[in-house]
């Protein structure tokens, strides 16, 4: 079953004001539509109108009627975003296939325009679970304002499966509970560490000091250091890390479950340090220090793509609907992009979608031939 008859099992039929609709037809042509780049409702029903993609929504996809604007905004509406996450993780949980040795970035996103709305009695925050070799995300929670985000990790942690993996989280979700929700699940973690937790800071910040500068014939171990210059970003970064396993000085160290490795990464410019569940060489905590950056670059392009910090939906359940479903196609064109066009950007697929509908079904049924024994 393909991404798009999945996403249809998702949603019940419904009778509206004494019509018949199917919201599974509903659901594809929002994701057909977001395919093509589309931005908002309005310009997903301004595509799916014109002349040639009710034709071709109609000869191959076999739906002969788009709803009116306030129709489809109102169906949407009433799709289950509950439901369709649940289908969502699901899907891209099985797709992802394994995630030992894997690395998964959780971070949280406000979207921005929901904070002066008032239909929001607070901002919709969304924390999203983000598999870093697959360039996937494989869930997501949503929460009111960026305070709930740290119970919405220690959530979704506990419904995705991630044994085997290494989670990554900045300082806000560097909590003991987090650590031992992770453990929990079969995976490892690395924390970025700031002063939320001040003493944890500054007793790592003064063990790596004085392991950088003790001289003296000590029965302390060495750090263990390796440097690298990388490109990223747009500009060249020189980056050193220094980690060590001797953890047993740290004050507390017990509250914090598993805790194997302590280090810091440093560049010209600042100093960040860091704990693990892992006992990481200088150069895993180089490289998953980087990886965790993954996860915001998916929230870059939910808003460079689709302008989601500027979407005016005001219900709620839609404003959700519509980012598991620009996640989704995220996912779709990733994926395709990586298997059949690796040199072509994601938004330049997306323009050949909307320009070529017989592109935009390639596409569709070419994620689909990948995720054959997928949900079978």
């Amino acid at each position: 079953m393909g991404i798009l008859e999945e996403l249809k099992a998702s949603v019940k039929e419904i009778s509206y004001n004494g019509y018949y609709y199917k919201l599974s037809e509903v659901v594809e042509i929002v994701i057909l539509g977001l395919l093509c780049q589309n931005k908002t409702l309005t310009e997903i029903h301004m595509w799916a109108t014109s002349k040639h993609v009710r034709a071709m929504l109609q000869v191959k996809l076999g739906i002969k009627y788009v709803p009116c604007y306030s129709h489809l905004c109102n169906l949407v509406g009433m799709i289950d975003s509950t439901e369709l996450n649940r289908m969502f993780m699901d899907f891209f949980g099985k797709l992802v296939k394994t995630v030992v040795g894997k690395t998964i970035a959780i971070d949280g996103k406000t979207v921005c325009s929901t904070a002066n709305m008032k239909h929001y009695s607070e901002a919709l925050h969304i924390v999203s679970a983000f598999v870093v070799e697959n360039g996937i995300t494989i869930g997501q929670l949503a929460v009111d304002e960026k305070r709930n985000e740290i119970p919405a990790v220690q959530e979704l942690v506990g419904l995705l499966n991630i044994e085997g993996a290494t989670v990554v989280v900045d300082a806000l979700n560097c909590q003991k509970k987090t650590a031992k929700e992770i453990l929990k699940a079969g995976a490892d973690y690395v924390f970025s560490v700031k002063k939320n937790h001040k003493n944890l800071h500054n007793d790592i910040a003064e063990m790596i000091e004085f392991k950088q500068t003790d001289k003296t014939e000590s029965r302390v171990a060495p750090l263990e250091k390796i440097t690298k210059t990388e490109k990223g970003h747009g500009r060249i970064e020189t980056r050193t890390a220094l980690v060590t396993h001797e953890v047993e000085w740290l004050e507390k160290r017990d509250k914090w479950a598993g805790l194997q490795t302590i280090g810091a990464i440093k560049t010209p410019t600042e100093t960040r340090y860091y704990i693990s569940s892992r006992k990481l060489t200088a150069e895993e905590l180089l490289t998953l220090t980087r990886q965790e950056w993954a996860v915001e670059a998916m929230h870059w392009q939910l808003d460079v793509i689709f302008n989601e910090d500027r979407s005016t939906i005001h219900e709620k359940n839609v404003q959700i609907t519509i980012n598991i479903l620009r996640k989704t196609v995220l996912n779709v064109v990733k994926t395709y992009r990586d298997k059949f066009m690796p040199r072509m950007n994601m938004v330049n697929v997306m323009r050949k979608c909307l320009l070529d509908s017989d592109f935009l079904m390639e596409v569709i049924l070419a994620f689909d031939s990948c995720c054959d024994n997928v949900t079978n």
